[in-house]
């Protein structure tokens, strides 16, 4: 099972991010478990960790939820989505899970963070193994938005 002490840091970042920078009002849903291999997105941002604690993290989204949130990132509107959305989206996860990352930290968990990758296409299939994903359904004015978070911590040697 997930602990709480791997989860709450990426809830936490994600509000502060979405509602400071996005200026946007943020409503969480139900917590849920999934062993699914596709992602809810059309849209995925995976980033992985090592370290104390290992895994993968996916924000998943529609393409249109993607092309919004960058716009407002970004500060204007975004018809196709294209590199700079690619862009904007990816440095939102990075954002997110570094600071993420500095809350895994205060825990007892030190991480280090790959660089952000976008994922796209319908019922991608990015398998975590044998890593549960903690899936994190976040409703925003743009749309909705999965933080998928799929990490272990590392028994110490």
């Amino acid at each position: 099972m997930l602990k709480a002490s791997l989860v709450n840091p990426f809830l936490e970042s994600a509000f502060k991010f979405l509602q400071n920078e996005l200026g946007a009002e943020v409503s969480r849903g139900s917590l849920r478990l999934e062993e699914s291999r596709s992602t809810s997105g059309e849209v995925n941002v995976a980033i992985g960790v090592t370290g104390d604690a290992e895994g993968i993290v996916l924000y998943c989204m529609s393409e249109r939820t993607a092309k919004a949130i960058a716009g407002a990132l970004i500060g204007e509107a975004i018809p196709v989505f294209d590199r700079l959305a690619e862009s904007a989206i990816a440095e939102m996860g990075n954002i997110i899970t570094g600071q993420a990352a500095i809350g895994l930290e205060q825990h007892g968990y030190v991480c280090r963070l790959s660089p952000p990758t976008i994922i796209s296409g319908k019922g991608v299939v990015i398998s975590t193994l044998d890593i549960q994903r903690l899936i994190i359904p976040l409703e925003l004015p743009f749309g909705h938005l999965d933080i998928c978070v799929a990490l272990r911590s590392l028994e110490p040697k």
